[in-house]
């Protein structure tokens, strides 16, 4: 938290003060754990600010609670998505992080920003997205608010719980933890580039990837009953997101690019970029989690056929670093500019 003595110089800047660093000086990450840093722990949390979710004891459970924006131009173009496309994605990433502790999500509210001259049927376009979101999670949508602004924005907030354990945090994980991911990645991402690029013929896994995400709440309520030590979910692509869960435990981590699980054509369409998009191109709301070594076996053994499957791709390791190696105790696979997204 900022000491007392430098409160009142904080209290007194303007919109253009320039004694300090601008955000994209700093990057997001800096961002992100300065504004934590400022926040003092409440009483009661059973997580503290920063992981996916926030958590308190209610009664005989833990509640959760998390939020997230989708703003035009940045998480999506109308060229791109149609307003359905648009509530139902912005549903299912707040809803990722839910899914990232291991819990089950109930109600959302909803904060939406329009401008003036918006159809009334995109809106209500937009309004059956995110209550179709909801209900496919088995949740609902109970309120929200709204204001005009020059351009859409919808700010989700979920809210739900866990029963009888703790969530699946960010940290507590250590070195010998094996680490697995859901479903596939780099679709969405591989999507993205062909519709910048001008390309009309794109796989509909691909294009259902970017504009139709789910939120894996089955596949993280059975990882973290499976023993996970650590989760959470992939918004900003494998690399990005796999150094945040290990430095979290202060460990480091071993990426397999051989096993990473590829969308469907990604290496024959994409050549040598496919493990590059599956591995920074981000927007794939997979999860990633990490389980200790006795528990792995009968996770992936047991693991039921009509979910997202799990794919072993990693390991954490003792050190700071993040590497990709071709396979198991492969070669090192360099990654200059390989980074995953960042708002700053």
């Amino acid at each position: 938290m900022i000491p007392p003595p430098e409160l009142d110089s904080v209290r007194l800047a303007t919109w253009d003060s320039r004694d300090g660093p601008a955000l994209s000086d700093l990057g997001e990450e800096s961002v992100l754990r300065r504004l934590v840093d400022m926040t003092p722990a409440a009483v009661g949390l059973a997580v503290p600010a920063g992981d996916d979710a926030a958590s308190w004891l209610v009664g005989s459970r833990l509640a959760l609670i998390s939020t997230d924006s989708m703003v035009e131009g940045v998480h999506f173009r109308r060229a791109y998505q149609s307003p359905y496309e648009v509530g139902l994605k912005a549903w299912a990433q707040a809803a990722s992080d839910i899914a990232a502790m291991g819990g089950r999500v109930e109600v959302g509210v909803v904060a939406a920003v329009m401008p003036r001259d918006t159809p009334w049927q995109a809106v209500e376009a937009i309004q059956l997205g995110l209550l179709e979101g909801a209900q496919r999670d088995g949740a609902g949508v109970v309120g929200g608010d709204l204001s005009s602004g020059p351009q859409i924005v919808l700010v989700v907030t979920v809210a739900g719980s866990i029963t009888g354990d703790r969530p699946v945090q960010l940290a507590g994980s250590q070195p010998g933890d094996q680490l697995v991911v859901t479903g596939q990645l780099g679709g969405a991402a591989a999507a993205l580039l062909m519709l910048d690029g001008g390309e009309g013929s794109i796989a509909p896994d691909w294009l259902r990837a970017l504009r139709r995400p789910r939120a894996r709440l089955v596949e993280g309520a059975l990882l973290r009953c499976s023993g996970a030590s650590a989760m959470t979910d992939l918004s900003d692509g494998l690399l990005l997101d796999c150094h945040r869960l290990a430095s979290a435990s202060g460990v480091g981590a071993e990426l397999w690019a051989n096993r990473v699980p590829l969308a469907g054509g990604l290496g024959s369409m994409m050549g040598q970029d496919a493990v590059r998009l599956g591995m920074t191109g981000g927007e794939d709301y997979e999860l990633l989690a990490a389980i200790p070594p006795a528990a792995l076996e009968l996770a992936m053994s047991t693991w039921p056929e009509d979910i997202a499957p799990i794919t072993h791709v990693g390991r954490l390791v003792v050190g700071a670093t993040v590497r990709l190696l071709a396979d198991v105790d492969g070669p090192e696979i360099r990654m200059e500019g390989w980074n995953g997204y960042q708002h700053y």
